[in-house]
C-alpha cells in the first residue's frame, strides 16, 4: 500500500495520542504526578501499585498501555481474515490496511512506556525483540510496498497476473516441445523416404539442434538462467544466426519462439521482483504470531504475579 492523502487523518490520530500517552508517562515519572510544561496531575489511581518492584508496567497506567498495544496486535492480525472474506462488510480492505499499519506504528510509543525504556528479564526480554523484529520487518514491507511498484514498472514493459506465470510459462514449454516432436517425425519420414527431404532443407536438423540445445533447457529453468538465451543481447545474437541457418517457412516459428524466450525472461524477473516485495511476508508473519502467543503468556504471568 502506497502512502498517500488518504493516511494523514490516520498520522494526525497518532501524534495526538502518541503526545498524550508521553504527557501522562512523564507526569508518571515525576514527583507529584505532575506533567511538565502543562501544570496538569496524573490521578493517583492511574499511579497506584500493589507490585513490590513498583515499575510502570506494573501500575495501572502502564497496564493500560500494555493492554492497548495487545488490542492491536490482536486487531492487527485479524488483517489476514479479513484479507480472505472480502465479502464481509466491515470496512474495506484497503481501511483495514490503514489501520493496520498506523495502530502498529502506535505500539511503539504504547510498548516503550509501558516497559519503561527497559527490557527486565529474560521473558520480557524475548518478548520485546520479538515485537521489534515485527515491527522492523513491516517498515521494510512498507517501503517495498510504496517504492517497489514503481520499480517494476520500469522494469517490466509488460508482466502477467503472478498466480498465471507457471501456466504461461508450461504452456510455452509444450508449445515448442510439441513442436519439437513434429520436427522429429518429419525428419524420421524424410529418412524413411531416403532422407531427401532433409538434404534438401536442412532446416529441420538446425531447428531441432537449436531446440535441444538451446530453448527447452532454458524454458524448463524457472530462473531463466540457462543457456545463451538467458541474456536479451546473446538471445538476439544465437535467434539471428538460426534465422540465417533456416529457411523462409521455418522464420515465423523462429520469430514465436524468440517472443516465448523473451517472455520467459520477463516472467522470471517478475518472479524475482514480487519475492522481493512480499518476501518480508516469510518473516513478518510467523513472527506476528508467535509475537501474540508470547504476549498472552506474558499477561498470564503478570497477572498471576500481581495476585
Amino acid at each position: 500500500m502506497r502512502l498517500d492523502r488518504s493516511h494523514r487523518p490516520w498520522a494526525i490520530g497518532v501524534v495526538l495520542v502518541t503526545v498524550i500517552c508521553a504527557a501522562l508517562y512523564l507526569g508518571s515519572q515525576s514527583p507529584g504526578g505532575r506533567i511538565p510544561l502543562l501544570g496538569l496531575t496524573v490521578p493517583g489511581w492511574l499511579l497506584d501499585t500493589v507490585s513490590p518492584r513498583n515499575t510502570i508496567g506494573a501500575k495501572p497506567l502502564g497496564l493500560i498501555f500494555g493492554t492497548v498495544a495487545f488490542l492491536i496486535f490482536l486487531f492487527a492480525s485479524a488483517l489476514g481474515v479479513r484479507k480472505k472474506k472480502r465479502l464481509w462488510r466491515i470496512g474495506n480492505v484497503q481501511s483495514w490496511l490503514r489501520a493496520h499499519i498506523w495502530l502498529t506504528i502506535l505500539t511503539v510509543p504504547l510498548v516503550l512506556f509501558h516497559c519503561g525504556f527497559k527490557l527486565g528479564g529474560m521473558h520480557t526480554s524475548i518478548l520485546f525483540w520479538l515485537w521489534a523484529i515485527v515491527m522492523v520487518s513491516g517498515f521494510w514491507g512498507i517501503a517495498m510496498q510504496h517504492f517497489f511498484p514503481g520499480v517494476m514498472k520500469d522494469r517490466l514493459p509488460r508482466e502477467w497476473v503472478y498466480e498465471q506465470i507457471p501456466n504461461v510459462r508450461e504452456a510455452n514449454f509444450e508449445s515448442v516441445l510439441d513442436y519439437k516432436k513434429d520436427l522429429e517425425a518429419r525428419l524420421k519420414t524424410a529418412g524413411g523416404a531416403g532422407g531427401t527431404a532433409v538434404a534438401a532443407d536442412p532446416a529441420v536438423r538446425v531447428m531441432l539442434d537449436f531446440l535441444s540445445d538451446e530453448v527447452l533447457p532454458f524454458l524448463s529453468s524457472r530462473s531463466a538462467r540457462r543457456t545463451r538465451l538467458a541474456d536479451a543481447r546473446s538471445a538476439d545474437d544465437v535467434i539471428r544466426l538460426v534465422r540465417l541457418n533456416v529457411s523462409e517457412p521455418f522464420r515465423p516459428k523462429v520469430d514465436e519462439i524468440k517472443q516465448w524466450c523473451a517472455d520467459h525472461r520477463l516472467m522470471a524477473q517478475q518472479e524475482r521482483l514480487h519475492h522481493w516485495l512480499h518476501g518480508w511476508l516469510i518473516i513478518h508473519v510467523p513472527v506476528s504470531f508467535i509475537l501474540l502467543v508470547w504476549t498472552i503468556w506474558h499477561i498470564f504471568i503478570t497477572f498471576s504475579y500481581l495476585h
